[in-house]
């Protein structure tokens, strides 16, 4: 069974980050500028999803005391749920649809998690585009209305390739700068 949508990677992401509970996670989606440009869910939302992750195998709970406080829920990644996540951050987005949400929410995680990860994944979804955009580029259509719906379309991939430029200088910096703080990595 699969996660079918990009909040549950995003939690299953920031949980392999580190062990939270949900409040937590709540607060870290609130307090990320990034994340919350891209990816909009209320704490409820976020408790739902733990639920969910939970019930799919991609997640564990454990009890943990709070000083002077209630017991909380602790979750964490399974290796299903790690594996999981793994193949999402590494697979590019098929649907020009959605590249705002999903394709974003993808590169951000990877980002934050391993910065090659998010530069293969961008060099991917760039060629993936770039072969979907010579194929729309050669459409023809027989309803004016039909075929501005489709250059739209384009034009959004076009500037989505823009981005993804940008975002690959970006994964390649952190790439840089994670080898300069780790000795031995390779740059």
């Amino acid at each position: 069974m699969r996660a079918s949508w990009p909040s549950e990677f995003v939690i299953l992401a920031l949980l392999c980050e580190r062990p939270m509970h949900g409040y937590e996670l709540a607060q870290i989606v609130r307090a990320d500028a990034a994340l919350r440009a891209i990816w909009r869910i209320e704490r409820s939302e976020i408790y739902f999803l733990l639920g969910k992750l939970h019930k799919q195998g991609f997640i564990t709970e454990s009890g943990a005391e709070q000083s002077g406080g209630p017991t909380r829920t602790i979750y964490e990644p399974t290796v299903e749920g790690r594996v999981a996540l793994d193949e999402w951050l590494r697979t590019p987005e098929r649907l020009p649809r959605n590249l705002r949400t999903a394709l974003l929410a993808r590169v951000y995680m990877a980002l934050r998690l391993d910065p090659a990860i998010a530069l293969s994944l961008v060099v991917a979804q760039q060629r993936l585009l770039a072969d979907w955009l010579a194929r729309e580029r050669d459409r023809q259509f027989d309803d004016e209305v039909v075929a501005v719906v489709h250059h739209l379309r384009a034009a959004q991939v076009e500037a989505t390739l823009g981005a993804l430029d940008r975002l690959a200088e970006l994964a390649r910096a952190r790439q840089r700068a994670h080898a300069a703080e780790t000795p031995g990595a390779a740059p």
